[in-house]
């Protein structure tokens, strides 16, 4: 089974769409570093892209944010998910996601894992603040900012 138009539970993303200034701190240490986030709707709106870059990390990578429909399978599923290429490391990763009109959480290659980004809305939607929890017990703080269009 395909569909022509895409699943309408996918416009909880539509916030996301622009371009973001990240500023990461972490928990342990305190270090800081910057970065930069470009979401985009793919033509034919199935699929969000997202550029990502950690500046003096070496992180770079595209995420894919979606239903996932397999081959052959009749309904995709019932979450959205994200699939990370990091081309800075030849990583692959899934990510859950959920965002609604204050919460953007997305979870490590599980729906419920403790190893998440969990982050909220400011009121007019220019600003993200939340924290990364990591597989080894650390994490970091992440502010995303948008960029306004000049």
């Amino acid at each position: 089974m395909t569909s022509e138009t895409p699943n309408p539970r996918l416009r909880v993303l539509d916030p996301l769409v622009g371009e973001w200034d990240l500023h990461h701190r972490d928990l342990v240490s305190g270090e800081t570093w910057q970065g930069h986030d470009r979401f985009a709707w793919m033509d034919g709106g199935f699929f969000l892209s997202v550029e990502h870059e950690e500046f003096g990390k070496n992180i770079k990578g595209t995420m894919m944010i979606g239903f996932e429909q397999r081959w052959g399978a009749d309904a995709p599923s019932e979450q959205i998910i994200g699939h990370w290429f990091e081309s800075s490391s030849g990583f692959h990763f899934v990510y859950f996601w959920e965002v609604d009109d204050r919460t953007v959480r997305f979870s490590f290659e599980e729906p419920d894992t403790p190893v998440r980004f969990l982050g909220h809305f400011n009121d007019d939607k220019s600003q993200i603040r939340g924290e990364w929890h990591l597989p080894d017990g650390g994490g970091y703080e992440l502010t995303m900012t948008r960029v306004l269009a000049t």
